[in-house]
């Protein structure tokens, strides 16, 4: 039991941070649109126009190592069983 509480924490904190890697690692807040620079060919000014896309930010990274420390602090409520020598 205590060694799957903890494979499941190591498991859980490989996820978070693949999961906030792979979306475009962020150091702030998650953002949900993102500024994209577009440039008016009548014009010739440039300007700001924001899409929607989710980029993860450090709050996901911290979410996700909470929930592992959480499990991996369960597993040192989990009893230990010795194991029995074999005859």
């Amino acid at each position: 039991m205590r060694t799957g509480l903890r494979l499941a924490a190591l498991a859980i904190l490989v996820v978070g941070v693949a999961f906030w890697f792979f979306g475009g690692p962020h150091f702030g807040w998650t953002k949900t649109t993102v500024p994209v620079a577009k440039f008016d060919p009548i014009t010739e000014i440039e300007y700001i126009e924001w899409e929607k896309n989710f980029i993860p930010g450090v709050d996901f990274l911290g979410g996700f190592l909470a929930a592992a420390g959480v499990v991996f602090g369960l597993s040192w409520l989990a009893r230990h069983r010795p194991t029995q020598p074999q005859l």
